[in-house]
Order: structure tokens, then C-alpha cells, then sequence
């Protein structure tokens, strides 16, 4: 029987079972929107509703969760519960239980659902977490969990080596069958075939070489993309108060992954298949010529090993200096690009020039000394190599001479295989280079694994329908790393439709409060309630969809003007952005632009004027439309009359179900305020009505500067 008669009722179901289900196992999220993207390209573009293929993709779906891949069945018992069960006809529910008058309870797309029995052909997967499972924490868990899920692509390329070392054995045996057979027998047809068979191995080979690359190249893509969505998705979780200082640095160390990825597949390879190889071919040589002609490659064989084993300390330390040289270098490099014109206007290049110049010397000098103990290594190989060739041809042909025990033809195949022997370990110093490369990248990327992340700690952040837009905040301290604390608040509340205004002098934290409310930042001490839930309980796309957030320094992303409008923004369409932006004057900015919405806006924005970019910012949080706005100097960089329609924009946007909370030191907009909120490196120094806190202020001014007594001079 059928299990499925329509693909959008299986789209519709597993649309449930990824986003709306609510069993523990498959509601931790933990799933990602790549891998269920990847899922949904490789399973779900054009399924088919064949059963067996409907149970492999519900089975597939399941892995990700991390949970056991168990077998299919036709029954059902309290023992196996829960289970995804596919009825047909009816499509997936979740049985949950069975209950005392002896229905099954299950969860569906529909709601519940009570089956007395179930009809033939229900088929049943129980879900059971895999013993160990869990999110990968550091960046060797990921590097780890992702390449095993390329074992299969790992094993066929080793298959493939395994048979290109067994075919390399025919050009040893076909020399060793000419000299022994072919030329004191005159066996031309004998010389035929061998000559015919030994081409189609070489043929072979020619092809398992161009396989293995093939499928190389699939693994190596399979798990860049992997490593790259899984760094740069991690990356991007990382609360704002935790980011590295140094953002070319933290650049290099997020693309050392290649360096990794790299590492394991040439080193799977060589570990597994090349370099146990070398021992087969030794048995071989062992076989041909006996023990008294193997102990010749076998001497250099451990020689060589021993030679590149010497270098391998040396060869790792410059290493990680070299990647930890070039990192700064890329540093200091992203500095300079950023704040070029205050270089330039300080006359200060020399001493970037300095530093920059002494940053090369030292990556130059540590890659120059790693090329040198490398070659060194494969020159000491290479030298191993040739006393090897000469060693087993000078000891064969006494033995060939002086015995019986060996031939012509087993001579020129062992010293054919000799150099199979050895050949591997010239390889290993360049191993050497990309483990210490590969150490320090893990190294670099579980740094960064190890910083806090948005909703640090909580499995399932919360996402309610409607959080009521007001503050608490309890005894909230604040401090940046290696600081002294930059704010304290014992208490403070905000409620829902409070129009709030921050005052206070230069140092005061105001700018971190705003972080601080918007869950960019999470407090050193205490708690920051937003409608009565922990702000950084709250997943970070609620909170996000919910706050319009204005930073004191606006930049915008490379692309378009109407990129950067509907950043984060879905469903927004070009009569919605002209609408907002005749609200704050930014058409006269679009109506000169070149093109239009389309101008193209580069890195960070600087074609064009701070005031241009607040009004782009502004623009964009009145198409968001959020309830609560958090601005902070919004308009700084303005001119008094753009600054007078914006005021009037925000005014009439900010409307009675919203929360304002803004920061400014410019008495116009505290027009927009109804309440304000004086913050001093200790704490809270005055809140209320705005008339109040004005005229406190007023007063304190004047008491701090008294009248001073006047001396008339007498002519």
C-alpha cells in the first residue's frame, strides 16, 4: 500500500517534523538551516513516493538530529515508543504512548491523534538518541564529526591507491618474466602477452589515478563547505562583547580550515594506505630475493623514517610561528586599510611601515627555514634512496654471480621495488608542514569555538508569539574584557510605550546600556528582563525581530542601497521603501544616486556621508517597524534641517504601543522623550519626568558654577 499519494503532503509533514514538532529529541534544534538545506537539495527537489524511498528519507532526516538509525517496522509496541510512524493515506504522526483504554496517542501535523489500531502497511521508526551524541563544542569535534561523514569518500579513494600499488607490481614482474623466461627462451609470444597484459595495467592505474582525484575532489569539496558553513555560522553566533579585538587576525584564523581540511586528506591517505604500502613492497622484495636482499632497503628504510622524524619538531615550531606571523601581518594590514586617512593625517606610516616590515622578515625568515629542513629532509631521502639502488644492485649481481638463489630478472624487479620502499617517506617532511599548520589552525578555531555565543548555555532559546516590549533590569554590572566596569545599574524599569531618554557624560556606559538592552551584550552581573524573560533566554531572531537597533557608529554592508534597506528584512517590496523613505528625506539621497535603490554602496559605505548613512539606518528601522526602538545619537552627523525631519519621522513612527530609549547629548531630541535617565559611573543618578530631571540639572549647573565677586578699577 502507498504511503504517500502527494508530495506536498510529504513536504507538509516534514515541514512539521523540522520546525513545529514538539518532542524533546527533534525540538533541540539541532538541525541547521545549511544541513537541513542540503537535505531538503539532495532528498526533496524531486522525491519519489516510492515506500521504500519515503522510509530512506524520514531515515536520513532522523541522522541529523543525531539520533540512531534503526530498522524499519511493521508493528508497534510500548517498548519501542516513540516512534515517527507513517500511516498511508494519512501521512506521519509521532506515536507518544499508549493509553489505559488501550489507543495509541500520537502527535501530528493536525494535532492529536487517537489510533485504536493501525491499518496494514503503517510502517514504524523508533528514535533513539546515539550513545555519546552532542553538538560538536570545539572546532577538532567538528573537523572530526565532518570528515567521518566523508568516510565513505576516504574509503573508496583508498580502495583506489590499494589498487594502484597493487598494479605498480607489474612493471617489477614484467622485467623480472623478460630477463627470467622471455630472452634465454626466445619467447616472443610470451613477450606478447606480458608486453599487452603490463600495458593494460598501466592503463588501469592511469585510471584509478584519475578517479581517486575525482573522488578526492568530492570529499575535499563536500567538507570545505562543511568547515566553511560551520566556522562561518559559529563565527556569527558570537555575542558582540566577546569578539577579538583584532579583526584581520581573527580573518586569518577563520580561513585556516583549508589547512586543515587538506591535512586530512592527504594524511588519511598516506597514514592508511602509502606508508604501510612501503612494508608490503618490502615483503615483496623479501619474497623475490630473500631475507639477505630485503635487509638492504629495510636498513635505509628506517633511516630514512629516522631522518625525517629528526626534522619533524623543527619543522612544526616554525610553522605555527610562520601561520601566527602571517596572521598578524593580515591584522596590521586590515588596521591600516581602516584608518589610513588618520595614518596619512599623523604622518604616522613609518612606524606601521616599521612594524609591517619586521612582521615579513619574520614570516620570510620562518618559511625560508622551513623550506630549508624540508628539501634537507627529502635531499637525506633522496641520498638513502640512491645507496639503497646501489647497495641491492651491487649486492644482487654478487649473488646472482656467486648463487643460484637468485635471478637476473629478480634482481631488476627488486630494484625496481626498492624505490617503492622509500619513495613515501620523501613525503613526510611536507607532512610535517601541513600537520603544523593544521595544529595551529585547530588551535586558532578552538579559540574562537570556546567564545560565547547568543544564549550562551541554553539548549532552546525561547521564541514566544508576543513579549511584552518592556525592561527590567536587576542589579546589571557591566565590564569589557581586561576593564575596569564600565556600567551599574542596581535597578531600573522601562515600561511598555515609555518614551525613555539617556543622559549622562562621556564614559558613562550610556552607548553599552543600548548593547546591553538589545541582547548584543550580556551583563558581567545580574539580569536584563525583557517582558519578564531573561533577555538572553530569548532566541536572538525574536529578539532582533522585535528591537530596532541604532548604533552610535552606523555602517552599512557592501551592495545596494536597497540592500542595505532591507537588511534582514523579508517580503518588503519597493512601493514599502519609497513609503519609508519619503518619511525621512532619504528620496532626495535615492533620486540623485546614479541608479537609484540600485546605487551600489562599497564596504562599509564611505562613498557616503555619516549623515547619509544614519538617515539609510533610520529608513530601515522604520520599514522593520520593531517595538522598541533603541537609538543612540541618532543624528549625530546631521544637519539641522535633515535632523528636524527626522525628528518629526520618528516622532510620528514612534506611536503610543511602542518603547523609545534613547541616547543623545542634543536638546532637540529630547523632544521625542517624556522621561529621562541620568547615568554616572556609579549608577543611576536621576530618573524621571523629563521636566524634572531638566530643571535638577539646571539647578546643579548653577550651583557648581556660583557668581563670581567683580573688582572695579578706580581711574
Amino acid at each position: 500500500m502507498q504511503l504517500y499519494n502527494d508530495e506536498k503532503k510529504l513536504a507538509k509533514d516534514i515541514y512539521w517534523l523540522t520546525h513545529e514538532c514538539s518532542l524533546p529529541l527533534i525540538s533541540k534544534g539541532r538541525v541547521s538551516r545549511y544541513a537541513y538545506a542540503e537535505f531538503e537539495k539532495k532528498f526533496l527537489q524531486n522525491p519519489n513516493l516510492d515506500n521504500e524511498n519515503v522510509l530512506s528519507v524520514y531515515t536520513e532526516l532522523l541522522k541529523l538530529y543525531g539520533l540512531k538509525k534503526i530498522e524499519c517496522t511493521k508493528g508497534v509496541n510500548e517498548e519501542n515508543l516513540p516512534c515517527v510512524t507513517v500511516v498511508p493515506n494519512e501521512g506521519l504522526c509521532i506515536v507518544l504512548e499508549k493509553t489505559a483504554s488501550g489507543t495509541w496517542r500520537c502527535d501530528s501535523a493536525e494535532g492529536t491523534r487517537y489510533y485504536p489500531y493501525f491499518e496494514k502497511g503503517t510502517q514504524f521508526l523508533p528514535i533513539r538518541e546515539e550513545r555519546g551524541w552532542k553538538a560538536a563544542s570545539t572546532a577538532y569535534e567538528m573537523f572530526k564529526k565532518v570528515a567521518l561523514r566523508e568516510k565513505e569518500h576516504i574509503f573508496h579513494a583508498a580502495i583506489a591507491t590499494l589498487s594502484i600499488n597493487i598494479l605498480a607490481l607489474g612493471t617489477s614482474f614484467f622485467s623480472m618474466q623478460v630477463y627470467d623466461r622471455v630472452i634465454p627462451t626466445h619467447g616472443i609470444s610470451t613477450l606478447v602477452a606480458l608486453t599487452v597484459g603490463v600495458g593494460i595495467a598501466i592503463m588501469l592505474e592511469m585510471i584509478l589515478k584519475v578517479a581517486r582525484s575525482v573522488i578526492l575532489d568530492d570529499a575535499s569539496t563536500a567538507m570545505d563547505r562543511s568547515y566553511s558553513h560551520n566556522i562561518f555560522d559559529r563565527f556569527l553566533k558570537i555575542r558582540s562583547d566577546a569578539l577579538p579585538n583584532s579583526i584581520g587576525t581573527l580573518s586569518g584564523q577563520l580561513q585556516g580550515y583549508a589547512n586543515v581540511r587538506s591535512f586530512i586528506t592527504t594524511a588519511a591517505l598516506y597514514f592508511v594506505i602509502d606508508l604501510p604500502f612501503t612494508l608490503f613492497f618490502l615483503l615483496i622484495v623479501i619474497m623475490l630475493g630473500g631475507l639477505a636482499m630485503g635487509i638492504i632497503p629495510m636498513i635505509f628504510f628506517f633511516a630514512s623514517l629516522s631522518a625525517a622524524l629528526f626534522f619533524k619538531n623543527k619543522i612544526e615550531t616554525l610553522t605555527e610561528l610562520s601561520v601566527a606571523a602571517n596572521n598578524k601581518k593580515l591584522g596590521l594590514l586590515v588596521e591600516c586599510v581602516e584608518n589610513a586617512e588618520t595614518l596619512k593625517a599623523h604622518g604616522a606610516s613609518f612606524g606601521v611601515q616599521n612594524k609591517w616590515n619586521s612582521l615579513t622578515e619574520d614570516a620570510i625568515n620562518d618559511d625560508i627555514a622551513i623550506r630549508h629542513y624540508s628539501e634537507l629532509s627529502m635531499y637525506i631521502a633522496a641520498l638513502l634512496q640512491q645507496f639503497s639502488y646501489i647497495g641491492i644492485v651491487a649486492w644482487g649481481a654478487y649473488r646472482v654471480t656467486t648463487t643460484d638463489q637468485l635471478t637476473m630478472g629478480g634482481l631488476i624487479a627488486i630494484s625496481i621495488l626498492s624505490s617503492r620502499v622509500l619513495t613515501p617517506l620523501a613525503a613526510l617532511p611536507n607532512i610535517f608542514v601541513q600537520w603544523g599548520r593544521s595544529k595551529i589552525s585547530i588551535k586558532d578555531l578552538d579559540n574562537i569555538f570556546a567564545l560565547p555565543q547568543d544564549n550562551e548555555g541554553i539548549d532552546k532559546p525561547l521564541a514566544p508569539d508576543f513579549i511584552d516590549p518592556r525592561y527590567s533590569c536587576q542589579n546589571v554590572k557591566f565590564a569589557y574584557k581586561d576593564s575596569r566596569q564600565t556600567l551599574n545599574i542596581p535597578g531600573l524599569n522601562i515600561r511598555h510605550g515609555e518614551r525613555v531618554g539617556i543622559l549622562g557624560v562621556i564614559g558613562t556606559g550610556k552607548s553599552t546600556m543600548l548593547k546591553l538592552l538589545s541582547g548584543l551584550y550580556a551583563p558581567t552581573e545580574g539580569h536584563i528582563l525583557l517582558g519578564g524573560i531573561d533577555i538572553q533566554h530569548i532566541s536572538r531572531h525574536k529578539v532582533s525581530s522585535m528591537i530596532g537597533y541604532l548604533p552610535q557608529a552606523t555602517k552599512l554592508v557592501s551592495g545596494t542601497i536597497r540592500d542595505n534597506l532591507t537588511l534582514g528584512l523579508v517580503g518588503v517590496n519597493d512601493s514599502q521603501i519609497m513609503a519609508a523613505a519619503q518619511i525621512t528625506g532619504l528620496t532626495a539621497l535615492i533620486n540623485s544616486a546614479p541608479n537609484g535603490l540600485d546605487t551600489v554602496i562599497p564596504e562599509g559605505g564611505n562613498t557616503l556621508s555619516g549623515g547619509q548613512k544614519q538617515l539609510i539606518s533610520i529608513t530601515r528601522i522604520i520599514l522593520e517597524n520593531p517595538l522598541i526602538w533603541l537609538l543612540d545619537e541618532p543624528t549625530a552627523n546631521m544637519d539641522d534641517f535633515t535632523e528636524k525631519n527626522v525628528i518629526n519621522a520618528l516622532n510620528s513612527q514612534i506611536t503610543a504601543d511602542k518603547t523609545l530609549i534613547l541616547v543623545t547629548h542634543k536638546p532637540a531630541l529630547l523632544a521625542l522623550v517624556n522621561r529621562l535617565v541620568v547615568l554616572t559611573p556609579q549608577g543611576v543618578a536621576m530618573d524621571g519626568p523629563k521636566n524634572l530631571v531638566l530643571e535638577k540639572l539646571s539647578n546643579n549647573r548653577k550651583n557648581s558654577n556660583p557668581p563670581q565677586n567683580t573688582v572695579q578699577n578706580k581711574g
